[in-house]
């Protein structure tokens, strides 16, 4: 599967439609013109999809090389958890095809069948993306279900588990459903050197180990635990932001246990997160950061109800 590629299939519109591959009436009550998601046995949803694929095992980055060597030329990097398709194993080394990129990696930094979905999800959840203009959030996977809030198109949602045709998402601090055919899953792979060195180049990678990523995701879940996703990830671009910045500490660590800076490790909620793990969407935002997505530019503090800067939901960047 390519990075960021979706699977999808036929087109949905007016009152009464088929629903795709079932010759099923449905309402198509959500008010949509897009092309549905196929959801088809290969989404990283899907166990059975693993079955052929293996993940980063690793606490950055993955060398994805030509040859089966370690003197051969690389042709990729597959950062944490990223997904590939194996397509054969060569002794010490597994030929992999991930987004872009096809090449060799050690087999010792992969993680195969559940081991991998595992690790996917750990690192990046599974995150879908609404095509419909504007998608029904329902209390039960049923159109006859009371609905309690829409996604506008583009909106991404934490995918907690299939129910037949129906998606089990995150809402606020609830649990609630949407129709499957309206959400596209992506996956997460291998960049390509070209992307890589740019990424370098402008700052965009900063090396963390695992305990910094668990670090990360946890600050994040502090600050922005009932934020968007764009949200979150802004947390985490201020933070890298500090990091990058001469006025900070140049880590993650001291940047977030400075003094004064983050009340969560005051009151010691921060410390609690840490013992329990933050959530997989926080661990998704987490790395996007990293990996230098950054929605607030060269902010360097956030808070919310001043007024000042970007705003993200209820929190102001500046």
């Amino acid at each position: 599967m390519k990075n960021r590629t979706w699977k999808v299939a036929g087109i949905l519109g007016g009152v009464l439609a088929i629903s795709a591959g079932t010759g099923t009436l449905v309402r198509a009550d959500e008010t949509s013109t897009e092309i549905t998601n196929d959801n088809s046995a290969d989404s990283v949803l899907e166990a059975s999809a693993w079955e052929t694929r293996a993940a980063a095992n690793v606490n950055t980055y993955a060398n994805v090389r030509e040859e089966a060597s370690e003197d051969s030329e690389k042709t990729g990097v597959m950062p944490k958890g990223a997904a590939a398709e194996v397509v054969e194993q060569e002794g010490e080394w597994t030929k992999v095809s991930s987004g872009e990129v096809e090449g060799y990696v050690k087999t010792e930094l992969l993680a195969f069948a559940e081991e991998a979905k595992n690790i996917y999800e750990e690192t990046y959840g599974n995150q879908g993306t609404v095509t419909a203009s504007s998608l029904r959030v329902r209390n039960t996977p049923s159109l006859e279900g009371n609905q309690i809030g829409s996604k506008k198109k583009g909106s991404t949602v934490e995918i907690l588990s299939q129910e037949g045709d129906w998606y089990r998402i995150h809402h606020g601090n609830n649990e609630a459903y949407v129709a499957a055919e309206y959400i596209e899953i992506g996956e997460a792979t291998a960049i390509t050197m070209e992307e890589y060195k740019e990424q370098q180049a402008t700052g965009a990678v900063v090396n963390a180990g695992s305990g910094e990523m668990d670090l990360l995701a946890a600050i994040i879940q502090c600050e922005a635990g009932g934020e968007s996703h764009t949200g979150k990830v802004a947390v985490g671009a201020v933070i890298m932001n500090r990091v990058r910045d001469g006025r900070f500490p140049n880590t993650i660590t001291d940047v977030v246990y400075q003094s004064g800076q983050f009340s969560p490790v005051a009151s010691g909620i921060l410390a609690s997160v840490l013992s329990q793990g933050a959530r997989s969407d926080c661990y998704q935002a987490a790395q996007e950061a990293l990996n230098g997505s950054n929605p607030i530019g060269g902010a360097l503090y956030f808070n919310s109800g001043s007024g000042r800067g970007i705003q993200i939901g209820n929190q102001h960047f500046y």
